[in-house]
């Protein structure tokens, strides 16, 4: 493995220490007894205006199925549906509840248990991932994505251990607009400073960003424990905006060591997106929402 230059984001020190419920979400709890996890995200485009799967969007769900066919009824989901900046508001959010019902329902159909649905909900146009400039990037917009929460013990944690983020990354089902959770990547509490742990991980995504350059993508940041959709303070600065100050730390940890500006972006979500719903009643599950995830852009 490529070996990172050290920067000054790592500390000693030990730490410290959702959005409101969004209109139209119903959340199913399931007791978790592994968070081993199979394939973490995976997401299907549509065509202008429309909430049908494609020939290519059925493709691609087939093949996620086809992989988790021994697993698929244990799976937990969260499906998020998204439009393009063409259309109304309104319009666009009943547009992407189309959508969303669609791929619930062709994955019910492949056996996925529907208490396993922790969430499904379409977000309009609220939340693209690029500016929608060109029809490439409308294209992009135009998608549901589909998220594994948890595996009920389908795969020994050891095992998804050895997946490294260069394999996930290559994975043919991860195309643009998938989302991978950045695991071990831990911060001194309430601040951005690096844990003496994260360090393995920012190395395996610096070299997985070495060994594509083509790759482009989006540091993400979240946060545990806050009501509502705001975000946390950070300690460092006194300025509420912990989960971007995160996903910034990430990315500087990148560019400083060599990785081009315009291949890495970030942004923080606050609360605004957790796994678990406030208040989150176990420290697994401010683990699983205090998160760094990267979104690819482009590969």
């Amino acid at each position: 493995m490529l070996k990172a230059v050290k920067t000054s984001h790592f500390t000693t020190q030990t730490p410290t220490t959702m959005r409101n419920l969004i209109l139209r979400m119903s959340f199913f709890l399931i007791p978790v007894s592994s968070i081993s996890q199979t394939k973490e995200s995976f997401s299907v485009y549509f065509e202008f205006d429309r909430y049908k799967l494609s020939k290519k969007a059925l493709m691609q769900a087939d093949s996620f199925c086809r992989k988790n066919k021994d697993s698929i009824g244990h799976l937990e989901f969260e499906i998020k549906g998204y439009c393009d900046n063409r259309g109304t508001n309104k319009y666009n959010y009943t547009l992407s509840d189309k959508r969303v019902a669609t791929v619930k329902k062709y994955l019910l159909k492949r056996g996925l248990n529907i208490e396993f649905i922790i969430s499904a909900l379409g977000y309009g146009e609220t939340e693209p991932i690029n500016e929608n400039k060109t029809e490439e990037e409308r294209q992009l917009n135009r998608r549901v994505d589909i998220r594994i929460i948890n595996s009920a013990g389908t795969m020994p944690a050891d095992k998804e251990e050895k997946i490294s983020l260069k394999q996930k990354i290559a994975d043919s089902t991860a195309t643009a607009g998938t989302n991978i959770i950045l695991r071990n990547i831990n911060f001194v509490g309430g601040m951005h400073q690096f844990l003496p742990e994260s360090e393995p991980m920012l190395e395996e995504l610096l070299e997985a960003m070495q060994s594509n350059p083509k790759l482009v993508i989006g540091v993400e940041g979240h946060i545990c424990c806050q009501p509502g959709n705001t975000d946390g303070t950070d300690l460092e600065t006194g300025i509420d905006d912990l989960s971007s100050a995160r996903a910034k730390a990430v990315m500087d940890y990148l560019l400083s060591n060599g990785i081009e500006s315009r291949r890495v972006s970030h942004k923080g979500f606050g609360h605004s997106a957790p796994i678990y719903p406030f208040p989150e009643k176990s420290e697994e599950e401010r683990t699983q929402n205090r998160r760094v995830e990267i979104k690819i852009i482009r590969k």
